[in-house]
């Protein structure tokens, strides 16, 4: 019974200091986009799915201005004093200073030159995590809701030069678990970003995975330290 009442009291406290709202995932069987490689002489086993628990996760990428908030109250993870080897020289680049943004604009806008440290430092200060891949590709293969609008949308993302900056996040529609932009916007940070697309993983052929394929090695090429200005992040939380 205690750690119920524990576990609702940091829910409680979650949702105070989080204040994007949080879209719950529910249970259900997944088929991960990539398979480990039986082995050399070995036959491949077929697929198997499986089960994911349920978990919520952000509605929308973290925003600059919530970012903003946070190195208000975490001063070590402003852009002028945070440590070489938790972020590298692009950190928080297109800031104007510490604590100023480009433009007003801007707070509606992901965040991207961050790391992975200080994503997950970010998550952690509002009692939350990063997402791990398994559960972003989840959230992201929706039930396989809109798959043929999905596959598109992902294919004129990839053919589209970065814009000169990003719309803010949460415009458009959501997807079938109330989760918006996981395709089109930025690529994002995830919990165990460098723990996929080794030597010995193997990727289930489908056009669907595409940008589940393309966002694990965008991650798998970067160190926990790397700033982009495209990868950005959002928080999870266990149900």
């Amino acid at each position: 019974m205690g750690a119920v009442v524990a576990s609702a009291v940091v829910t409680a406290l979650a949702a105070v200091v989080h204040p994007t709202p949080m879209a719950t995932i529910p249970a259900g069987e997944y088929l991960p986009f990539f398979q480990a490689s039986p082995g050399k002489g070995k036959t491949r086993a077929a697929p198997a799915p499986i089960w994911m628990p349920s978990f919520r996760l952000d509605a929308v990428p973290v925003t600059n201005g919530q970012f903003l908030d946070f190195v208000r109250e975490h001063p070590e993870w402003r852009k002028s004093r945070v440590k070489a080897v938790f972020a590298d020289h692009r950190y928080l680049e297109s800031w104007r200073s510490d604590l100023k943004l480009p433009d007003e604009r801007a707070a509606a806008e992901p965040v991207t030159n961050v790391s992975w440290f200080a994503a997950e430092a970010y998550c952690e200060a509002k009692g939350l995590r990063l997402p791990t891949t398994e559960q972003w590709e989840y959230a992201f293969a929706d039930k396989g809701r809109k798959q043929n609008e999905v596959e598109q949308q992902s294919l004129d993302w990839f053919s589209t030069p970065n814009p000169k900056r990003l719309r803010a996040a949460g415009r458009g529609e959501p997807n079938g678990y109330g989760v918006y932009d996981m395709v089109g916007l930025v690529w994002e940070w995830t919990l165990d970003f460098n723990s996929f697309m080794t030597g010995t993983e193997q990727r289930n052929t489908s056009s669907k995975d595409d940008a589940a394929f393309c966002g694990n090695a965008l991650r798998s090429s970067l160190k926990a330290n790397y700033t982009v200005e495209n990868v950005g992040f959002r928080c999870e939380a266990d149900q």
